[in-house]
């Protein structure tokens, strides 16, 4: 389980770098079921990442048998796994079509079939600590953002970049996918004019991401098309 995990978990890094929606700055986690910590990369930039860079953290942020550290925002992913057993990986990112909601008030809605597994809501996260400026970093401010995320599936920091959860990492991989493509489709949609497209059926929006966008089929096939993207990759 441990090997297959880090596995996926260097293959994620590398999919979000090669996606452009992770640069030099971001991370993405997922929590060991066995041992219920977290793996993480220690701080490199995520299209660097190898299995040897991975580590392991407690759910309050202790680095078991390793003298490297991880990145200073790792409360993000630690706050969450605390406030959200369903929760099995976390991506945090910068990406550039979801800044533009992150600094101003307009709301992001689901434009597209892609899109209605934010149906819900994405809120916005800006009760930030004084001393760290727009950074998450301590644990009262982990916890802050955790409950504004609540149950929903994203999250924006103002002024900062977004947070997106899965049940596993391949599903986390799939719904920052869609929330990044559903923000550049509602940007192209709003530069032509007016978007008309409101769904009004909560039983057709489950449908659609229940059986369609989150199904067990769907995800493998995205996680496939976009490994095979990737470079051969150096161990």
């Amino acid at each position: 389980m441990r090997r297959r995990l880090v596995d996926q978990l260097v293959t994620a890094n590398r999919i979000l770098a090669n996606e452009g929606i992770i640069r030099g700055f971001g991370h993405v986690s997922v929590r060991d079921p066995e041992t219920e910590t977290v793996l993480i990369s220690q701080s490199r930039s995520p299209a660097f990442v190898t299995e040897g860079d991975i580590l392991e953290l407690t759910l309050d942020g202790e680095v078991l048998d390793d003298d490297r550290t991880t990145y200073l925002e790792n409360v993000i992913h630690r706050a969450i796994y605390r406030a959200r057993p369903d929760v099995n990986a976390v991506v945090h990112h910068h990406a550039e079509s979801v800044i533009p909601f992150a600094i101003t008030d307009v709301e992001m809605r689901p434009v597209t079939h892609k899109g209605m597994m934010f149906y819900d809501g994405v809120p916005k996260f800006d009760d930030y600590d004084e001393e760290r400026g727009y950074l998450i970093a301590t644990e009262a401010e982990g916890e802050r953002m955790a409950e504004n995320l609540g149950d929903h599936r994203a999250q924006l920091l103002a002024g900062h970049g977004a947070n997106t959860v899965g049940g596993s990492l391949k599903e986390a991989i799939c719904v920052t996918y869609n929330f990044v493509l559903n923000a550049r489709n509602q940007l192209d949609g709003e530069s032509l004019g007016e978007i008309t497209f409101a769904p009004e059926s909560e039983s057709m929006v489950r449908t659609t991401v229940e059986e369609a966008e989150l199904s067990d089929g769907v995800v493998e096939r995205l996680w496939e098309y976009l490994s095979r993207q990737l470079p051969e990759r150096s161990k």
